[in-house]
């Protein structure tokens, strides 16, 4: 299939589906409903032989739920809020989250601190790796004026060997084509034109989902999309491909 083809083909599949619906594609046949599943339930579980995962920082990640007005995009502060993962895949963070200073503080079982990184908007942290099993959790308290309990909270669970399978995902512990897979949240109406971007950059669409913005108060449709990618470009390559895309979206 050629690159046109492709992004016709997935443009199809947008037009059609249903405004909550799960809309999926994958070349290889592996992967498959990914953004449905980090949309519904928070969590993503990677095949065991990916080298490196990009988690998301979202717009508005900073906002708390409990505020009386709505100011989230989309339902968890990173995206997927939770992971699980094989030993000796190198972590990373990429923030989307326009005009502010985010803070990661990532913690072992024990509470011991074992990771830090401050990073601006449209940056990444320097990637992580993780080659032991445990539940690590990372963090950011203080991220909201409004509610000072608020706290950003995500969690990365690491096992030992493959990965098992996971009631709540459609990922198993097949292997995937991919060195590293990232996740990416766009306006829905400018989909054509990020995808667009994206295949140009060699960068693979797995799967999407579109689903109405939590802060939209009026009207329907489908405001947001997020998209799994894909790619066995060098790991620099694929954040400049975010970076190039995030600096052109209408956020405020």
């Amino acid at each position: 299939m050629n690159k046109l083809s492709f992004v016709m083909a997935v443009l199809l599949m947008v037009a059609f589906a249903n405004t909550f619906s799960s809309i999926s594609f994958s070349q290889n046949a592996i992967l498959g409903n990914e953004a449905r599943d980090i949309f519904d339930n928070k969590t993503l579980t990677l095949p065991s032989n990916v080298k490196n995962f990009v988690i998301l920082i979202p717009n508005e990640a900073h906002e708390s739920p409990l505020l009386p007005k709505e100011q989230r995009l989309i339902n968890q502060p990173y995206v997927p809020q939770n992971l699980v993962s094989g030993a000796n895949t190198r972590i990373i963070w990429f923030t989307g989250d326009v005009g502010h200073t985010r803070e990661i503080t990532l913690t072992d079982e024990k509470s011991k601190e074992a990771f830090n990184s401050r990073l601006k908007f449209n940056t990444a942290t320097e990637p992580l790796l993780l080659n032991h099993s445990g539940k690590f959790t990372y963090f950011e308290e203080n991220a909201n004026m409004e509610d000072p309990k608020f706290v950003m909270e995500g969690s990365i669970k690491i096992t030992n060997g493959d990965v098992p399978p996971n009631s709540n995902d459609d990922v198993t512990a097949s292997d995937s084509p991919f060195d590293t897979m990232l996740v990416l949240m766009v306006p829905t109406n400018d989909i054509k034109k990020h995808m667009m971007t994206i295949v140009d950059n060699k960068v693979n669409i797995i799967d999407i989902y579109s689903f109405k913005d939590l802060r939209e108060t009026g009207g329907g449709g489908a405001n947001q999309t997020l998209l799994v990618l894909g790619t066995n470009d060098p790991l620099d390559e694929t954040i400049s491909v975010l970076k190039k895309i995030t600096s052109t979206l209408p956020y405020s």
